[in-house]
């Protein structure tokens, strides 16, 4: 059991370095503060703080929750009300994407704590997505099919692996 779930760690570890070598961005949500509720935070801290970044599909969000805080990716009428929702589980790494999801049509994703009134007190961040392309220049797409075919190699030698110890 121990063995699968450290092999299911290097998979989603291989699946994000392949992310990052086509292009990705990794941004820590809300920078050295992390995840995490007033009185830390104003209450349009992660508002203000998205405002100042350009997401792209593909990019990742790193959620570093601090105490007892959690995320939840939800929809545009759960974010205005801070309605129920099923935190992802803490700490989390989000993939951005334009469809899909919670995701609409205008590239929105809409993030809140679901733990008592952190929402309410402004523990909730909308972020759009830009730019939809992966690929960040025409100039690129080279370096793009590169990382991509070593993206293959590696996930294919992680089933390998995968496939040999089992």
């Amino acid at each position: 059991m121990g063995r699968g779930v450290g092999l299911a760690g290097c998979f989603v570890v291989a699946m994000l370095a392949c992310l990052r070598g086509a292009g990705a961005t990794e941004y820590v949500v809300g920078d050295s503060r992390g995840w995490t509720a007033p009185p830390n935070i104003t209450a349009r801290y992660y508002l203000e703080w998205a405002a100042n970044k350009t997401f792209a599909q593909g990019d990742i969000l790193k959620f570093v929750v601090n105490g007892t805080h959690d995320v939840a990716e939800v929809s545009k009428e759960v974010y205005d009300t801070c309605g129920n929702a099923t935190p992802i589980s803490g700490s989390d790494y989000v993939l951005l994407y334009s469809l899909g999801g919670f995701g609409n049509e205008n590239g929105q994703c809409h993030f809140i704590s679901t733990v008592d009134s952190d929402c309410e007190n402004g523990l909730k961040m909308v972020i759009t997505i830009t730019d939809l392309n992966i690929s960040k220049s025409p100039a690129s797409s080279a370096s793009t099919t590169t990382a991509g075919a070593l993206c293959m190699l590696v996930l294919l030698s992680t089933s390998i692996i995968t496939m040999l110890m089992n």
